[in-house]
């Protein structure tokens, strides 16, 4: 079941219709209000928010209809000034730029994440990631914790990083083998 996310803004004054279109970084992809997917042309990318009841000037939405892939979101709030959403003329009053990962936002996200790549070496103490990192051994010694998967909320010291490969070796094995597109980010790098 996937995650809450909660989208929110503080910048517009009270009692206005609000609404935000998201987008994810990694593809320019918006989100499609009408089924909670992603897509490059989404048919409704307006994501009507509304206001809490006793803080006024919170407009607030709650995404969880599907998981989100890791990476970076930017959250566009407009004020809505006609009778329907229109962000040519509409004000855009606030961007909430932001990480997901484990289908969790994050506002500051200070450690480095990825996602297992299939491979038919992988094992439960070493396997294939999508790290940027060409340097071998730049992350040794860190821990990587899983955020997905069977093996979510597991943690291992870093024995070793092959650079050109982008093959990560744990010092002891994890509970099974990750599966392709499992998530993770490294800690104390």
């Amino acid at each position: 079941m996937p995650n809450v996310k909660l989208l929110g803004t503080t910048k517009i004054v009270t009692t206005v219709a609000v609404y935000c279109i998201v987008r994810r970084e990694a593809d320019n992809y918006r989100l499609d209000d009408a089924d909670g997917a992603f897509t490059a042309s989404p048919a409704d990318p307006y994501i009507s928010c509304t206001e809490d009841s006793i803080i006024k000037g919170l407009y607030e939405k709650s995404e969880s209809r599907t998981a989100w892939a890791a990476g970076r979101y930017k959250a566009f709030f407009y004020k809505q000034v006609g009778g329907s959403p229109a962000p040519v003329s509409d004000v855009l009053s606030d961007i909430m730029d932001f990480y997901v990962v484990g289908d969790r936002i994050c506002v500051d996200f200070p450690f480095e994440y990825g996602k297992v790549v299939s491979d038919a070496g992988n094992g439960a103490a070493a396997f294939v990631t999508d790290l940027l990192s060409s340097t071998g051994n730049y992350c040794k010694d860190s821990y990587l914790k899983f955020v997905s998967g069977a093996l979510i909320n597991q943690q291992k010291r870093i024995s070793a990083y092959n650079g050109t490969s982008k093959l990560v070796t744990v010092s002891s094995a994890f509970t099974g083998t990750p599966a392709a597109g499992d998530e993770f980010f490294i800690v104390n790098q």
